[in-house]
């Protein structure tokens, strides 16, 4: 059996390294490969899925916990991206089942607790009807338990604040991600402020009103925002806070005992 600790990464483990860690929770993140503008790469949301989810894992087993990092997947929905050249998409229903097999498979080796990291936003609605597709075919109590975060969303408020520009996709935030990620793939001298449009009808601007935007339409050039105020300092905060976040929750799911109401209390 192997020797010392073990940082958790699937791809780079070997079979005893993985029956060594016994993993209590598996983490799965879901990215994308998609246009991110004339200064970034298509890979970007992979790139940064990626690496929040490992600095994630390795610091929860460096703090004793036992999470396994499963591999990431670069490949996610993305219909209003079809404008654009090569903007790599599964159907809903091809993505759902895709997690849902990969859920069941990570439970038949015994793996009660599974958490998804998110990192693309055309994701989300689909990944959150997967959690319900995933307790619906289960009685209570049953299947592991499966929960979601995102790589953005595990920001805290703190270091999303060093954000001057808000932006969805490929502005100030994700741009300075790239920088301290991978800053050889950032064509720098392409930093600008790109356009973002609204729909024309008024009430379609509300947050309560869905609708699947045309990318061509609402970010013309692929990415919206101004960039220019990016930097690798701003990227390493905010990539490691997220990681840190992510992190803690991975030692309290790794610490918490299972039971038929997890995660709530025992009825007394």
């Amino acid at each position: 059996m192997t020797d010392g600790p073990t940082t958790g990464i699937l791809s780079e483990m070997t079979i005893e390294e993985v029956e060594a860690l016994d993993p209590e929770v598996v983490v799965f993140g879901i990215a994308s490969t998609e246009p991110h503008g004339p200064h970034l790469p298509y890979g970007t949301d992979t790139y940064q899925t990626e690496t929040v989810v490992r600095r994630a894992v390795t610091r929860a087993n460096e703090e004793g916990a036992r999470a396994l990092m499963y591999p990431t997947l670069p490949i996610g929905n993305n219909v209003n991206f079809k404008a654009f050249p090569f903007a790599c998409r599964m159907s809903v229903r091809t993505l759902m089942n895709v997690v849902l097999d990969v859920i069941e498979a990570i439970e038949e080796e015994g793996v009660e607790k599974i958490v998804l990291v998110n990192g693309h936003g055309g994701n989300t609605a689909t990944l959150t009807a997967t959690l319900r597709e995933h307790a619906g075919r289960h009685g209570p109590g049953g299947g592991a338990f499966v929960c979601m975060t995102s790589n953005s969303g595990a920001i805290p408020e703190e270091e999303r604040s060093l954000i001057e520009h808000e932006s969805n996709h490929a502005g100030e935030l994700e741009t300075s991600r790239m920088l301290h990620i991978r800053p050889d793939l950032v064509r720098e001298g392409e930093l600008d402020e790109f356009p973002i449009q609204l729909p024309g009808i008024e009430h379609l601007r509300e947050d309560h009103v869905t609708f699947v935007p045309r990318w061509d339409g609402y970010m013309p050039a692929s990415a919206g925002g101004e960039t220019r105020e990016s930097s690798a300092e701003k990227g390493e905060a905010i990539t490691d806070a997220a990681a840190d976040w992510i992190a803690e929750l991975l030692i309290e799911l790794d610490a918490a005992p299972i039971d038929e109401l997890f995660p709530f209390p025992e009825r007394s």
